[in-house]
């Protein structure tokens, strides 16, 4: 009783406290405007805790209290109550982001949509369904197959669902039906003065083609109409076969990957999915698990006998649902790419094949990792990208449909520790370096994936045109920068301002 008591006194004490700041006093000023269902947390309640804390501990937004919306009128109210206040807020899905633009946030309000739960099938023969913003991947994958449907969706669990839609959102089916963003129908969407509107190919077209790749920039997506499908019995889920390697089968086995890419009539239903790991209880070098998935009832016998052939360590063969697919790889809500309370660092580049060579030096390099980083992999991702190519490449901001492959070095270490940070840092640019060495590609970053440390060009396209369209939208859309914490499209002014500014200080951008 009297720890209840002091509990109380002390959360009443921080929300005098927070009252005094810029935000004010959201208890007595925006707690009524709020729908029932809607609750405001201060630091130090479990409420707080559990929105704020994010999947990288090297991501911290600062804010000073958070909203947990449970409607649509929540997310608005919220959002004029902070302009009102000049102060800038933050909408909080997954927590999953781990650009580093996000800790450029001070003294905000977090907008938390796990209020907004829900999917509900819709549209002509359930071909569609009405997601809410704040449902994960998980809770969609799940709602969707128990009613014999699936849709694209992402490849972990407990990521939100809208936002890595939002930067294109690869998965699983994305070589029968095209990204996660792709699927996207229609979106409301909150702008950065409290407007709701209906985002579409018929309701502002052109903002629907920026939401669909860069639409982080634009506002805050309360629900969507997305895209879903019917299970096939022939496609229900995935056959797949896990194989372990020692660090000398590396060349062999991604020249037998290299050949499927090439391939002139590659499967729709081949995935491959590797990784450079640490693993002692198998070898004192790095590892490769490299991960095979079909889907339908069995892989053929072309794709695995050259594996099996190079006789590796172990094979794990299992047919699983579209939540299993996520589960193989921990992704799964009780795996360890969910675990919270570490630090995650990722530095992604889009490839179009593997370079043996450049593979090797990245191996080395894992195997020289401080002892603190040896939990981290090295992820290379090679979904199907048939439906991807076949999509115009103009036809949304998604600037990269050419690439197949998607490498990433995923750093896990222990959190609150600045050295590893800056260790972490230098080790993500040398393996950029490393994978891009010799190819003549320029740095193509999966914004989802982005660091933070990306140019523009390299995260939102080089054409200079889809730059120069966002910008407008941007300048249309979000004309004050409400929407600036997470890979933000800068305004031409902006950048010539700042570059003014280097120039006059000698600061060497």
């Amino acid at each position: 009783m009297a720890t209840s008591i002091l509990r109380a006194a002390l959360l009443a004490s921080l929300a005098g406290t927070i009252a005094g700041s810029r935000v004010g006093n959201l208890t007595k000023d925006l707690q009524p405007l709020l729908s029932k269902g809607a609750q405001v947390y201060y630091p130090e309640s479990d409420g707080y805790t559990n929105a704020t804390t994010r999947w990288s501990a090297a991501i911290k937004p600062g804010l000073d209290v958070v909203v947990k919306a449970a409607s649509e009128e929540d997310v608005q109210h919220t959002i004029e109550y902070a302009n009102a206040h000049n102060v800038p807020f933050l909408a909080i899905g997954g927590g999953h982001g781990t650009s580093s633009a996000l800790n450029s946030i001070h003294g905000g309000i977090g907008i938390w949509l796990r209020g907004l739960l829900g999917v509900e099938i819709a549209g002509t023969n359930g071909s569609e369904a009405i997601i809410q913003g704040g449902t994960q991947s998980g809770e969609v994958i799940q709602a969707l197959w128990s009613q014999g449907k699936q849709a694209v969706t992402g490849g972990c669990d407990c990521t939100g669902f809208t936002s890595p839609m939002l930067g294109g959102g690869h998965g699983w089916l994305q070589g029968r039906y095209g990204l996660l963003t792709d699927n996207l129908l229609s979106a409301r969407l909150m702008l950065g003065n409290g407007t709701a509107i209906t985002v579409s190919d018929t309701q502002h077209s052109e903002l629907f083609w920026g939401l669909r790749g860069a639409g982080h920039n634009f506002g805050i997506v309360t629900s969507v109409r997305y895209r879903i499908y019917d299970r096939i019995p022939e496609q229900d889920g995935f056959a797949t076969a896990t194989f372990t390697f020692t660090q000398d089968k590396l060349e062999d086995v991604f020249t037998i990957a290299n050949g499927w890419l090439k391939a002139k009539n590659r499967p729709v239903e081949l995935t491959h999915f590797g990784t450079i790991a640490i693993d002692p209880a198998v070898d004192s070098k790095p590892v490769i698990v490299f991960l095979v998935y079909w889907q339908g009832g069995a892989i053929p016998k072309e794709y695995t006998d050259p594996l099996n052939a190079l006789k590796p360590v172990s094979v794990a063969e299992e047919h699983v649902d579209l939540l299993g697919a996520n589960s193989i790889t921990g992704a799964s809500y009780d795996g360890p790419a969910c675990a919270k309370g570490v630090s995650h660092q990722t530095y992604p580049v889009n490839l179009y094949e593997w370079n043996l060579t450049n593979l090797r030096r990245v191996l080395e390099i894992y195997a020289e990792l401080p002892a603190a980083l040896s939990n981290s992999v090295m992820l290379l991702e090679g979904f199907a990208t048939n439906r991807v190519d076949e999509i115009p490449k103009n036809s949304t901001a998604y600037p990269d449909r050419g690439s197949q492959l998607l490498a990433s070095p995923l750093f896990t270490y222990p959190a609150n520790n600045a050295t590893l940070d800056k260790t972490v840092f230098e080790i993500g640019k040398q393996i950029r370096r490393t994978l891009l060495n010799g190819t003549g590609l320029k740095l193509n970053a999966y914004v989802n994936y982005a660091h933070g440390d990306e140019s523009q060009e390299a995260v939102y396209g080089y054409e200079p045109w889809r730059l120069q369209k966002l910008r407008k939208l941007k300048k249309t859309y979000d004309p004050q920068g409400k929407f600036n914490f997470y890979e933000p499209i800068k305004l031409l002014e902006y950048m010539l301002l700042s570059s003014f500014r280097n120039c006059s200080w000698g600061v060497d951008s």
